[in-house]
């Protein structure tokens, strides 16, 4: 009985050097990954059949499926274009050519026909040239886009896709579940149309709310933003706060106006709610004041009569009451500046440079840490081999 064996391919061998020859081969390789698998292990012969088949169709496929990266897409399709708008252009010099040519050809004694022959080349030359504008594209995807669109129901989930009995319950479930918070609810009056606002830049022009990112479709706007988290209102700087601003109403937060209080408009009103007032008085009151002395420098306003008057936001520090600066004479701040040398501390060189070498181990370990969870931030966590399937 022979005691050379392979354990991960159950085989006996009559000899070492059999043994060591298998434990080389691709077979045996092969069987190892099966066995980490809790997998059985495969014959030769099935095994070269799975290898023959791989390589014939790796052949046969000569790279055509390979998977193409999103720039050569792009510029694939940039190509397709410039190549279709050549063909466009060599149809309708063609087209010209055979009208001048036909022109020249007829007779004078048709010009009705030539008129209408005319118009039908302008008609049939004009898509053919405005194929080639960019307005006109734009136009195209925006049709495209309009019979593509997705209408999204005001009960239906915006990221997930899922169905609730009324609007209240699907908006409560978008917020525990994917964090869409919607900001100001106070002075919120159109809440169906914010969601509906939102719901029409998902579905129809495929846009991500958050970062502006335009997908192929539905789906992958929906998996851009529940993988990047981007499931909120943004409202952190003026030009997001203006484009839904539409949707409230701010008006209860303004104070109410002072109405002005109009006296002696009644006929019977007597003659002492009315004042004398000098006329030197409204001939001053008339004069403007000059520009030079009445200033405003960002903080205060600086009136003629020497008063400095201040917003109210700047209540608190006027109400302060600070105390005012000792003026300190030459001979007391000799003795204080003795005094404060005593409790110096003595300038240590090599205690500053260790401080200084320990902060900036610190900070480029920090930066180090950044890099590295960066990098690994969107890995995948699962690993599948192909030939195990």
């Amino acid at each position: 009985m022979s005691s050379y064996t392979c354990n991960g391919c159950e085989l006996q061998f009559p000899s070492g050097d059999d043994q060591r020859q298998h434990m080389k081969s691709e077979w045996h390789r092969y069987n190892l990954k099966r066995r980490v698998a809790q997998l059985a292990p495969i014959p030769e012969s099935v095994f070269n059949s799975k290898v023959q088949a791989l390589s014939t169709e790796n052949n046969n496929d000569d790279g055509k499926h390979k998977q193409l990266t999103k720039k050569e897409i792009r510029r694939r399709e940039k190509e397709a274009l410039l190549e279709r708008k050549k063909e466009l252009l060599k149809i309708a010099h063609e087209n010209a050519a055979k009208n001048i040519q036909k022109e020249e050809q007829k007779p004078e004694s048709e010009p009705q026909l030539e008129e209408l022959t005319k118009s039908k080349e302008m008609e049939t030359s004009k898509p053919e040239e405005s194929e080639l504008t960019e307005t006109q594209l734009a136009e195209k995807l925006m049709h495209e886009k309009i019979s593509n669109r997705v209408d999204i129901p005001l009960e239906e989930c915006l990221f997930c896709g899922k169905r609730h009995y009324n609007l209240d319950i699907n908006t409560e479930h978008m917020l525990k579940s994917h964090g869409f918070f919607i900001p100001e609810q106070k002075y919120l009056v159109d809440k169906p149309g914010l969601i509906r606002y939102i719901s029409e830049k998902i579905g129809l022009g495929n846009i991500c709310i958050i970062c502006n990112y335009q997908g192929r479709s539905l789906e992958a706007v929906r998996q851009h933003m529940l993988a990047k988290r981007h499931c909120r209102i943004p409202y952190d700087e003026e030009d997001e706060k203006l484009e839904i601003s539409d949707f409230y109403d701010f008006t209860n937060s303004y104070g109410e106006p002072q109405q002005p209080v109009v006296v002696g408009t009644s006929g019977d009103a007597n003659d002492e709610d009315w004042e004398d007032v000098d006329e030197d008085q409204d001939e001053g009151s008339d004069q403007e004041l000059p520009e030079e002395v009445l200033y405003h420098d960002g903080i205060e306003l600086h009136l003629p009569t020497g008063v400095k008057v201040g917003h109210r936001s700047l209540m608190k520090y006027y109400r302060q009451n600070l105390k005012p600066e000792s003026e300190v004479t030459e001979g007391q701040g000799t003795v204080m500046a003795a005094e404060t040398r005593k409790m110096l501390q003595p300038y240590d060189r090599r205690n500053v440079q260790t401080q200084k070498r320990s902060w900036q181990q610190e900070t480029k370990n920090k930066k180090q840490h950044d890099k590295k969870s960066a990098k690994h931030k969107n890995f995948q966590p699962h690993y599948r081999d192909q030939l195990l399937q």
